[in-house]
């Protein structure tokens, strides 16, 4: 639907999937490759799932001391992790953008899980110490997927500073797409990785006056220079979902307008996720859904 924002961005872009993407391969059946890789700097991986209906990307952020993942993918038959131990050897963390089953279908392959700390997100774990998410929260019915109970290495506190070594991100709580929805900013090389709260194509309104207040923190933190990057693609599942900052400030404005009942809508549904929505038209294929149905039957929204 979408072409990248600008050709610098996709000049960035150095296509690696042939290098890491052998034994990946090999553990799937799939006439092509399960998971692509896209080297955008020395430090940080896209890792695209093609095959996948939602085209999601995760991403890898590789330290001298440690290396983390944000989101593990959708896919829980491929183990995500092989790849990124092609790229490196360091202790290997994964943080999910948020709880929903496209973000957490390759977390049991992980042996540390951060998780951001929230009265939320707190409230999942049990007395054995294991954190048990409610099919409610991840959605998981929707792909017939099971997430099992996991363990949390490390609790993450809203704008907390994740120290990799040389390579420093904060967290940043964003509500509006989920209660727990997060990003990570990286100040000093000026790259927002996006998660649900920003990507190039339709966007899941759960909650739009939390969304407004989100996008508002956003604005005040990036600038027009900042690389942002989400987690899913629009309809080439090759290109790494970029945006830009005019693209945060237009969905800004009709977000607002949305909240205050002055944006005009249209019908919409998707045969692979969406039975009904109301969709507002962003610019070029960006847009908002809000009044969700799911496939399922259920509506969406907290």
């Amino acid at each position: 639907m979408r072409k990248l924002a600008t050709l610098l961005a996709l000049a960035s872009f150095t296509f690696i999937s042939a290098q890491f993407s052998v034994q990946a391969q090999e553990a799937s059946s799939a006439k092509s490759p399960p998971f692509v890789v896209h080297k955008l700097t020395d430090f940080l991986y896209a890792i695209g799932e093609p095959n996948y209906y939602q085209k999601n990307f995760s991403y890898l952020l590789v330290g001298t001391d440690q290396a983390l993942m944000f989101d593990s993918g959708a896919n829980q038959k491929d183990d995500i992790t092989v790849i990124a131990r092609e790229i490196t050897d360091k202790p290997l963390s994964v943080l999910p953008s948020h709880l929903h089953f496209d973000h957490l279908g390759g977390l049991h392959n992980f042996e540390s899980v951060y998780l951001v700390d929230l009265p939320f997100t707190r409230g999942f774990k049990r007395k054995d110490g294991f954190f048990r998410i409610p099919e409610p929260i991840y959605l998981g019915n929707i792909d017939h997927m099971t997430v099992p109970p996991f363990k949390v290495a490390r609790l993450i506190k809203p704008d907390e500073v994740i120290d990799l070594g040389g390579v420093k991100v904060r967290l940043i709580s964003v509500p509006g797409h989920t209660r727990d929805e997060v990003v990570l900013y990286d100040e000093t090389h000026n790259i927002l990785l996006s998660g649900d709260h920003l990507y190039p194509s339709w966007l899941l309104a759960g909650n739009v006056k939390d969304y407004v207040a989100s996008l508002d923190s956003t604005l005040q933190r990036i600038n027009e220079k900042t690389a942002i990057y989400g987690a899913h693609a629009d309809e080439d599942p090759t290109k790494v979902p970029a945006m830009t900052y005019a693209d945060v400030q237009a969905i800004r404005d009709k977000m607002a307008l949305i909240r205050n009942g002055h944006a005009k809508d249209k019908a919409f549904s998707d045969p692979d996720l969406i039975k009904s929505a109301k969709l507002y038209e962003v610019k070029d294929d960006i847009s908002i859904l809000t009044d969700i149905q799911f496939t399922d039957g259920r509506g969406y929204g907290y």
